[in-house]
């Protein structure tokens, strides 16, 4: 049984479960542990004792042992802990660290489901989700070599759009930064459709600002070739668009515990539940600890 021990910074961690061997993630937790020049650390939570749910303490030493052969150049850590998952896999994280964690897309709030959402909201780092038993587009999809990042106009916008390009940095790829005009407004609780000269107003407007925030980052990337696409759509409708065929989408949720991410509206919850490729999630306790005081951030109502 791996040892209890506290991990080494940076790492790029990746919990595994009981059952079958998720090795899509396990082969992206390496991919991103070269790009990053770190060492990966598998944690795997037991049930607790007295739990009816079956035990497979063999999890992360086969998670290991497949690591092992598969990737000898990467020095790989292992951590076993008994009790919740989601508190275990984050209690290995560091604000520096990656999360990868695979999600098999079932229906957020259920029990199945939760660890995804209480990793996002509690883990001290991003979190990248990669999607699982998802049956492949009717229509062909072109891949496309680049990172979107979905943007509002929070005050935390700034750090995530920083994570993107410094990812996308790392790839040597494009950013395409995607921001959403509401058709509809929100006022006194209730729901009114924009006017079309309002809402070509409110878009010349948003482009400005975000073209503005893209262009004070620039310098910082001088290597990253930027593209802003604003336009008039449900954030999340927009971002699933977008998404089709890119390597990553990167976005934020300001929730302040898992109920939050579940919650009606969110737009976080359809984009895990829908995105076509990987999602990068900057919860509430990682997106601002590379600009210091804790913000809000990101792409979510």
């Amino acid at each position: 049984m791996g040892a209890r021990v506290t991990p080494r910074v940076p790492s790029v961690v990746v919990g595994v479960g009981d059952g079958l061997l998720r090795t899509r993630v396990l082969d992206r937790a390496v991919a991103e542990a070269r790009r990053r020049d770190r060492t990966v650390r598998v944690v795997h939570a037991d049930a607790p004792a007295g739990s009816e749910a079956p035990s497979y303490g063999d999890a992360g030493e086969r998670a290991e042992s497949y690591l092992s052969r598969t990737a000898p150049d990467v020095e790989v850590r292992r951590t076993c802990a008994t009790g919740d998952p989601a508190s275990a896999i984050a209690a290995a994280c560091r604000a520096s660290s990656l999360l990868v964690v695979g999600d098999r897309h079932r229906r957020l709030g259920s029990a199945a489901g939760r660890t995804t959402e209480e990793l996002i909201a509690i883990a001290p780092c991003p979190v990248l989700v990669l999607g699982e038993d998802r049956a492949p587009s009717a229509v062909p999809v072109p891949p496309r070599a680049v990172v979107v990042v979905g943007l509002d106009e929070g005050p935390g916008a700034a750090v995530v759009l920083d994570r993107a390009l410094r990812i996308a940095e790392m790839s040597a790829e494009p950013v395409e930064v995607v921001h959403a005009v509401d058709e509809v407004t929100y006022d006194a609780g209730r729901v009114a459709r924009r006017r079309d000269a309002d809402l070509d107003d409110e878009e010349t407007d948003a482009r400005a600002r975000i073209e503005g925030l893209v262009s004070a980052s620039e310098y910082r990337f001088p290597d990253v070739a930027t593209s802003v696409v604003v336009a008039e759509d449900r954030p999340a409708r927009l971002l699933v668009e977008r998404a089709l065929g890119a390597d990553l989408l990167v976005v934020a949720h300001r929730c302040h515990d898992a109920e939050d991410l579940v919650g009606l509206g969110s737009t976080t919850r359809s984009l895990l539940l829908a995105a076509p490729c990987p999602v990068l999630v900057l919860g509430p306790l990682a997106g601002a600890w590379a600009d210091g005081p804790r913000t809000g951030a990101g792409v979510v109502r």
